[in-house]
């Protein structure tokens, strides 16, 4: 009856690592999209200095969360494969 618990528990982190792999997915795309529109907008004769601040800002707020992400992604990997086995 133990493995039954053991096994939800394992269900659970299966998940929560699928989630965190799918948000790193998405904060990538962002990362980049935001890093195509700056190089844009860099190239302009007139570039907008306010608005390219604040995309650079962006980008590294979400850079900031993607090394968290993935340190917590390593996390649960590791304690899946601890835990759960491969």
């Amino acid at each position: 009856m133990a493995t039954q618990p053991m096994r939800t528990v394992c269900d659970l982190m299966e998940r929560a690592i699928k989630h965190i792999q799918q948000e790193i997915k998405t904060k990538q795309g962002r990362v980049r999209t935001l890093s195509e529109r700056l190089k844009k907008l860099e190239g302009q004769p007139n570039p907008d200095k306010a608005q390219i601040a604040e995309i650079r800002g962006d980008i590294q707020e979400l850079e900031g969360e993607l090394k968290t992400d993935l340190s917590q992604l390593n996390a649960f990997q590791e304690e899946h494969a601890a835990s759960c086995g491969p």
